[in-house]
């Protein structure tokens, strides 16, 4: 299942480090240097997930105009959907004119959505011998975060990236795989309204959730517990089964959840600063976004081809999934 190209798209709106601070009322220099966020983009008004996910799908194509014909699965991963029914899925299929043959189904996962997608998509592929898929990423948590909290607005952006993957041919390979879910801390990154447990509307006269119940809650002390006993185990596992050392990985491309979580985290596994990718800086926190950011980057770079990349996602579950992929372009 080789990875071919990546491609993305940001929002209209950019926010700096010193215009959360005046929203949220948080420190700037704390915003800057300990979040790691000096600028980051969310939606405007006119702009939706699917019309950002389209704006990264038409950045592709541009780079490899014969794809757009010869789409045959269409994957987005979003916890943060534009409507809850029908699926961004098919709103981005006929957005983007694909036909009707195009298979499309939406994966409700958020950090770690990328790496699952990865091998959900090439499990799809090889089952179905079809050839090629576009694996889009988006989540605009900038419409389900409180404007005010410091919590969650200091940290998350809003990006969209497109994914070229074929079932045969030259390009990044998964090597290993590890994945888990500690469903048990599953309440500290959560939205309490809005699902079948607490609907807006319901025929058998349910109260309504209220309106702070509908949106972002996050704990960043457990996050950050979670992240720094699971996720280095995780890694370990990985290179275990690939048979590697740390020293094998040419780059680490780790999800961006704050700076001092991933300076932390990657001190714990022993991952030497320099093999680190970041992109927090420009972006801050775009969920499932975040690896296929970086990895962007190093091909813009020409730094893709040949190298070992350790990509690792965590968070939303709290779910984790870790995979060694090996370039081939």
């Amino acid at each position: 299942m080789p990875i071919v190209a990546i491609d993305h798209a940001v929002p209209g709106v950019m926010h700096t480090a010193a215009d959360l601070a005046a929203a949220t009322g948080a420190d700037e220099a704390f915003i800057r240097d300990k979040v790691g966020v000096h600028k980051r983009y969310c939606l405007g008004e006119d702009e939706t997930g699917i019309s950002l996910s389209q704006a990264a799908c038409e950045a592709l194509f541009a780079r490899a105009p014969e794809l757009r014909d010869q789409v045959d699965l269409l994957v987005c991963v979003t916890q943060s959907p534009d409507r809850k029914l029908p699926q961004n899925s098919a709103g981005l299929a006929h957005a983007l004119q694909l036909g009707p043959g195009t298979a499309s189904f939406d994966i409700a996962l958020g950090c770690s959505g990328y790496v699952y997608a990865l091998s959900v998509v090439e499990g799809f592929l090889m089952a179905t011998q079809m050839e090629n898929a576009v694996l889009v990423t988006c989540d605009p948590y900038s419409r389900i975060i409180d404007p005010t909290d410091k919590a969650t607005n200091c940290v998350f952006g809003d990006a969209a990236t497109a994914t070229w993957i074929r079932r045969q041919g030259k390009g990044g390979r998964i090597v290993a795989t590890d994945f888990g879910t500690d469903g048990s801390q599953g309440d500290a990154i959560s939205i309490a309204g809005g699902g079948a447990a607490a609907p807006m509307v319901s025929i058998i006269g349910m109260t309504p959730p209220e309106t702070s119940q509908m949106s972002l809650f996050m704990n960043g002390r457990a996050v950050f517990n979670f992240v720094n006993g699971q996720v280095p185990k995780s890694i370990r596992a990985c290179l275990e089964k690939a048979g590697l050392g740390l020293d094998d990985i040419d780059r680490f491309a780790l999800h961006q959840g704050s700076i001092y979580m991933l300076d932390a985290m990657a001190k714990r596994v022993g991952i030497p600063p320099e093999k680190l990718l970041k992109n927090m800086n420009h972006f801050g926190n775009t969920v499932s976004s975040s690896i296929p950011l970086l990895l962007y980057d190093l091909q813009q770079k020409g730094d893709l081809d040949g190298q070992r990349i350790l990509a690792s996602g965590f968070g939303v579950g709290l779910s984790w999934a870790t995979a060694i992929l090996e370039f081939e372009l």
